[in-house]
């Protein structure tokens, strides 16, 4: 390891100090005092997030675009499988987003 004046560092505790100084460097020291007030998106208009329309052709297309070469998210549901599944999750998943935005629960 080579610290910052390029002497070669060998021993334990220089190591540990030079890491020290690099990793104390990086971070920034936040304010405590003060907390900056959140910018509020639907202040005026208390509709929330109703005015978004989720279709079966836009989840769809959402599906569409997954690539089945790429790993699993936090569902652990791969996108391999999401794919081979679609013809049968595109209405339900369709018909979940509208009942959280009407709030209500269809019959069947």
């Amino acid at each position: 390891m080579v610290n910052g004046q390029n002497v070669v560092v060998d021993s334990a505790e220089e190591m540990r100090q030079e890491f020290n100084k690099f990793f104390s460097s990086v971070f920034t020291e936040e304010r405590t005092g003060e907390v900056p007030e959140a910018n509020w998106v639907y202040k005026e208009n208390d509709n929330g997030l109703n005015d978004i329309d989720v279709t079966e052709e836009k989840v769809s297309a959402k599906l569409d675009k997954l690539r089945d070469d790429k790993t699993a998210g936090a569902d652990d549901l791969l996108p391999r499988f999401l794919n081979s599944i679609k013809k049968e999750i595109i209405s339900p998943i369709a018909m979940l987003f509208k009942v959280l935005r009407e709030e209500t629960v269809p019959s069947d």
